[in-house]
């Protein structure tokens, strides 16, 4: 149901106005190859090839996975000049990726796509993240103060150097060094939320940037040295060092999904909001606002939360509630909405933010609001690629014509129950319907008795014999929670813990990728989702990655990439 920078402008103004460049071919080489040596209108644009469609099919998934659509998306093509990969900053953003590139990238087979994935999406993390426009500013506002200021003071070193040869060249050079640093600055975060947006896109962790780049510098026959660069070996060492620091933010992103799909909502919510700090987009948006909501609906009372709504992943229900526990829900509530509209803003055809903000303002008894983007917005956008969630919307509207507590309101709500269940896969409908007509509840589809919990163990060990975690990593998350790992104490698995307060709240304990060992009912990394089921039944919760799938036991997490469990995760909430 739920799929779930004020940059440093002064030192981008000295830099740029040091050294003013025009960018409208993009200036920011992720390997040093000369521009195109074409007009943008006489391009050599390839199209109609299998090059090109699976080059494009690859960048559509990019584009879609960002999710931003309040920009003009850049046209692709294929390209045979004598460069790698190139944002064209001119009447129409245009994204070339040139034969020869994708020829590199088909050398690393399986992972083609991904190496694909890594050059493209490069290039449109540099458009996203505005970079271009960056290191236009001071050229486009050479006459405010500031500007003027910083020329003047330049001028007045030179000319004061006038007599001193090599204090003036340093002068010169430091100024060319220090806009080619800034540029390398920005390749780093092309890199780093680059492969993140790959990521995000169900591409994986392409861990061989180092080797592509290495490879490209061979067959473009790049020197290992080239002025006004960096050398290979620096920028091998610098596409490692962004790996490095995109598997901290999956890991960070693969906690969140951990703390909401264990029903930490509070956490998880902290954890969503740190992401959007350094990467934007619309399920990101959307996850921020579901799990403030979800946590608003741990405040509701039993009987005023009788229904199930179709944003929930699972409810603690609570006998009765105070005034103060109704205005933070109604905060919680409030601010979902924002992060709603923020996902709605960027891609207006983004149907799970729709339905979000309903089922949000149908908790805040805003029934007419609600209708409206239930029955009008999220149908319309449900259309095609969102159809999963029609019966959910008849599910909530049937809730919202219940709330009115009225006959016509509750015969209303009968007949959207009953006309969800003809689609619903998941009992939402069924389960309303019978608390609807004070029916017996359906048959819970969970996983039963918890006893051969008892015997999971990774390398040995379980969390529950983890007392003390050690950790070698740590991370602030805001000003009460820390993210602490221990990555080292074994090769087999990582600890991934969640203090609040400086105390653990939540431990996880997840196989690497090396683990070549079993669950306690012989479930190995490979196994398919219903191999999965018929070990350990119907899992207690699901939650969708961009990957795959996450599915919940009482005490085990199995993290699936497509149908086949990629590692699996135990876990004990303190």
């Amino acid at each position: 149901m739920m799929k779930v920078i004020l940059t440093a402008l002064i030192g981008s103004i000295l830099c740029s106005s040091l050294l003013a460049q025009q960018r409208s071919w993009g200036e920011f080489p992720m390997v040093p190859t000369k521009s195109f040596g074409a007009k943008a209108a006489t391009m050599n644009r390839i199209t109609g090839t299998p090059e090109y469609a699976k080059a494009l099919k690859v960048y559509e998934k990019l584009c879609q996975a960002r999710g931003d659509f309040r920009y003009p998306v850049p046209e692709f093509y294929m390209t045979r000049e004598r460069t790698i990969a190139k944002i064209d900053y001119g009447t129409y953003p245009t994204i070339y990726l040139s034969d020869t590139a994708f020829a590199v990238c088909e050398t690393f087979g399986e992972q083609s796509e991904a190496a694909i994935a890594f050059l493209l999406g490069h290039e449109l993390t540099h458009y996203y993240e505005k970079h271009a426009w960056r290191s236009d500013f001071a050229e486009d506002n050479d006459t405010i103060h500031l500007s003027k200021q910083l020329d003047e003071l330049f001028q007045d070193m030179l000319k004061s150097s006038s007599g001193n040869t090599k204090l003036r060249d340093n002068l010169k050079k430091y100024k060319t060094l220090s806009d080619q640093f800034q540029d390398l600055a920005m390749e780093a975060q092309s890199d780093y939320l680059g492969g993140f947006l790959a990521y995000s896109a169900g591409y994986g962790r392409f861990t061989q940037s180092d080797e592509l780049i290495r490879r490209l510098y061979k067959v473009f026959s790049i020197s290992d040295e080239s002025e006004g660069y960096v050398t290979r070996s620096e920028r091998e060492d610098m596409s490692r060092q962004s790996a490095q620091k995109l598997q901290e933010f999956i890991e960070v992103f693969e906690m969140a999904n951990w703390l909401t799909v264990t029903g930490l909502y509070e956490e998880a919510y902290r954890y969503y909001r740190l992401i959007l700090s350094e990467y934007q987009s619309r399920e990101i948006y959307n996850n921020v606002g579901a799990t403030a909501m979800l946590q608003a609906m741990k405040l509701f009372s039993a009987d005023e939360l009788r229904f199930r709504y179709p944003v929930q992943l699972d409810l603690e229900m609570a006998n009765s509630r105070g005034e103060d526990e109704i205005t933070q829900r109604n905060r919680l509530l409030r601010q979902a909405i924002l992060h709603f509209d923020a996902a709605i803003s960027m891609d207006g055809e983004y149907a799970p933010a729709y339905l979000n903000k309903a089922c949000a303002l149908a908790l805040l008894n805003e029934s007419a609001r609600a209708m409206y983007y239930a029955d009008v917005e999220a149908r319309r956008t449900a259309i095609g690629k969102y159809a999963t969630n029609i019966p959910y919307i008849e599910v909530l509207l049937g809730i919202i014509s219940a709330q009115s507590k009225t006959v016509a309101g509750d015969q209303a709500a009968k007949a959207k129950f009953e006309l969800a269940m003809k689609t619903d896969k998941t009992g939402i409908a069924a389960h309303n319907l019978a608390i609807l007509m004070k029916q017996p509840l359906p048959a819970q589809v969970e996983s039963g008795s918890n006893d051969f919990f008892d015997d999971e163990a990774i390398d040995g060990e379980n969390p529950f014999q983890i007392l003390f975690p050690e950790v070698n990593k740590s991370r602030t998350i805001d000003d009460i929670l820390s993210f602490e790992q221990n990555t080292e104490k074994s090769t087999q698995y990582k600890l991934f813990v969640s203090k609040k307060n400086r105390k653990t709240s939540a431990l996880f304990q997840a196989t690497s990728p090396i683990y070549k060992g079993e669950t306690a009912r012989g479930i190995k990394v490979g196994a398919s989702q219903q191999m999965i089921i018929e070990k350990y039944g119907q899992p207690m919760q699901v939650i969708y990655t961009p990957t795959g799938q996450i599915m919940r036991y009482a005490e085990v997490l199995f993290v699936l990439n497509g149908d086949a469990l990629e590692r699996w995760v135990l876990y004990s909430l303190k």
